[in-house]
């Protein structure tokens, strides 16, 4: 099994390696490259080896046997330029076995509808709306081994015009025999070609590999957690993202984290608190470029 396992992740490295040179602009419904959850935000989304609450859902499906029982999560984020990011997720567990159901939606207000002719005012104004419809399988496989699928349909409006189709994920987590480290790994957005009124468009589809590590040395006492992710989209380069967090006393969670070879983004900080079934997530992403802040909310509930 860890000889599948080792497969599987060679398999993603060489993916992410071989995928073509950044050709932005080649891929469509960019919405799916937005991260979900404010504690990965707060990680620099250093994710995909340690989700293991309701957003495995994005990052990936094999964390969701991570989960105990119930678990349910609502996020929304504040993007610039009046654009709302929403998630709702919820995952069923029982330690071997998982299932969940996602909806991703974003909504962007205010657009001015226009013509060729220059006029002083807009025609009218519109909005556009994103969706995601996600269903999700995880089963652990011996004692340190999970992996997961996600099936999901996609749709997108703008103005009269629509577009939608199907797409898949897959995931693996794998805990490794040093205490304490789990490796994972994602394929996500795989499936056929979307045409938008007369255009086709490949999805973003896109290769991660994360580790994750929680010391246990006796001045940590597994309060610290390190995690990495390298990630690579098909019409980007690859990037590398890692991410910090100290928790006190179970309740209180500082994080941060760092995106390299990203534009747009680069430090993130968060925030998070726990009260028995209850947390609520924060987190702090600035953007470069002008292009303004972002604040993300998350509260779950693990029943």
């Amino acid at each position: 099994m860890k000889r599948s396992v080792f497969l599987l992740l060679c398999t993603l490295v060489c993916a992410t390696a071989g995928q073509s040179e950044a050709r932005p602009g080649r891929t469509g419904l960019s919405f799916l490259k937005l991260g979900v959850g404010a504690r990965a935000a707060g990680l620099g989304e250093a994710y995909t080896a340690v989700a293991n609450d309701a957003t495995a859902l994005y990052w990936n499906p094999a964390g969701m046997t991570g989960v105990t029982g119930t678990d349910l999560t609502i996020i929304h984020t504040q993007w610039f330029q009046g654009i709302t990011h929403e998630f709702v997720g919820a995952v069923v567990s029982t330690g071997t076995s998982a299932a969940g159901l996602g909806i991703i939606l974003l909504t962007v207000d205010g657009l001015e509808r226009r013509t060729d002719i220059p006029t002083e005012q807009p025609l009218a104004t519109f909005s556009t709306y994103d969706a995601v419809l996600t269903g999700s399988y995880a089963r652990q496989i011996g004692e340190r081994i999970s992996m997961g699928i996600t099936a999901k349909g996609v749709y997108e409006k703008i103005l009269f015009e629509t577009a939608s189709g199907v797409a898949f994920d897959l995931g693996v987590q794998y805990k490794t025999p040093y205490e304490g480290m789990i490796v994972g790994g994602s394929i996500r957005n795989v499936g056929p070609r979307i045409t938008f009124v007369q255009e086709s468009f490949a999805l973003p589809r896109e290769v991660r590999i994360g580790v994750g590590y929680v010391p246990s040395s006796p001045l940590l006492q597994r309060r610290a957690l390190v995690t990495a992710d390298v990630s690579k989209r098909r019409d980007e380069p690859v990037r590398l993202s890692i991410g910090g967090a100290y928790t006190y006393q179970e309740r209180v969670s500082v994080l941060l984290g760092y995106q390299l070879r990203q534009d747009e983004a680069g430090l993130a900080a968060g925030l998070g608190v726990r009260l028995r079934r209850y947390r609520l997530d924060y987190a702090f992403v600035p953007f470069n470029a002008g292009l303004g802040t972002t604040h993300r909310f998350a509260l779950g509930v693990r029943l």
